[in-house]
């Protein structure tokens, strides 16, 4: 004899009610005060086993409080369900992708950096340096550099590379009047171990 009809014969009542053509499991709730005897047996009035389907829950009853951790899985998730709204910034990475950003050598992992650097002249230079100063030092100095500049008054060139800046040479026109400038710089290289 099952649980349900056992405590359904005690208080005189039968385990199944019949509603329509279908019939319905009696579900019996105990106080919180009997949920364990003295022996810590099992309950004497408890919920009979699938008495409670998802559609007796009330729309929104589950809340994030009523999951256990690492209960919810990839296998739980419908197909597209994850939307760039719901990831948090920086959370992607690119170690997490199945493809390189930047195409290079299969095996390498490249980083590609750019910015923008003002500049200007005094009245007699004709020739000035300007150090770029690179984010995320790249493995080795040689990773690949373009230079140039917003006007055609000015012309740029690499002097030299290390790991974390460059300096570049920018030339002016002789005679030109133009004294002010940005640089625009894109790096390309092997990322620092």
């Amino acid at each position: 004899m099952n649980k349900v009809r056992r405590i359904a014969r005690r208080r005189g009542r039968r385990p199944f009610q019949r509603y329509g053509d279908h019939h319905k499991t009696l579900a019996v709730r105990g106080t919180s005060d009997s949920w364990a005897d003295s022996n810590g047996d099992e309950p004497e009035h408890a919920l009979a086993d699938d008495s409670i389907s998802a559609s007796h829950l009330r729309h929104r009853s589950v809340r994030s409080e009523a999951l256990e951790d690492y209960t919810v899985h990839s296998i739980h998730l419908s197909p597209e369900s994850v939307i760039s709204s719901k990831l948090a910034l920086d959370s992607v990475h690119p170690v997490h992708l199945t493809f390189n950003p930047v195409q290079a050598i299969s095996g390498l992992n490249v980083l590609e950096q750019f910015g923008n650097i003002p500049f200007s002249f005094s009245e007699k230079q004709d020739v000035i340096h300007v150090t770029v100063p690179i984010p995320s030092s790249y493995r080795d100095e040689y990773y690949v550099m373009i230079a140039s500049c917003n006007h055609p008054a000015f012309h740029a060139c690499i002097q030299t590379r290390r790991q974390q800046e460059a300096v570049i040479g920018i030339t002016r026109t002789k005679g030109s009047l133009i004294s002010e400038g940005w640089l625009s710089w894109i790096a390309i290289g092997s990322t620092a171990l």
